[in-house]
Parts: structure tokens; C-alpha cells; sequence
């Protein structure tokens, strides 16, 4: 049993590394704020390009 969570916990730190950091790649890659990119992923602005980008960089992520 320890060896199955120790792996679900090295999974989940992978997961959690990937993720950190996709605010900041989409808005490099679009020339934008990060913050921006938060608030387009809360939905509390919209943004077409960003919204985009932020789908495709979580296909990305969620295949490794």
C-alpha cells in the first residue's frame, strides 16, 4: 500500500509542477500580463486569444 501512494504522490507533484507555471507560459507567449491570464481563467475578464491558449497549454500539460 505504501508503494501505490508513495506513486500517487509522485503523480500529483508532476501534476502540480506542470500547472504552476501555465499563467505565466500563456502570458509570455501571448505578450500579456499574468494576472490577466488569472482573471480570464476566473472568468472575471474574457479574452478569446487567452482563453485559447490557456486550453491548449492544459491539453499539453494533462498528456505528460
Amino acid at each position: 500500500m505504501k508503494e501505490e501512494t508513495a506513486k500517487k504522490l509522485t503523480r500529483l507533484q508532476k501534476l502540480v509542477d506542470n500547472l504552476c507555471g501555465i499563467y505565466s507560459r500563456v502570458a509570455t507567449r501571448l505578450g500579456v500580463h499574468r494576472t490577466f491570464v488569472s482573471r480570464v481563467a476566473r472568468g472575471e475578464r474574457h479574452s478569446a486569444p487567452v482563453e485559447k491558449a490557456l486550453v491548449e497549454e492544459y491539453e499539453r500539460v494533462k498528456k505528460q
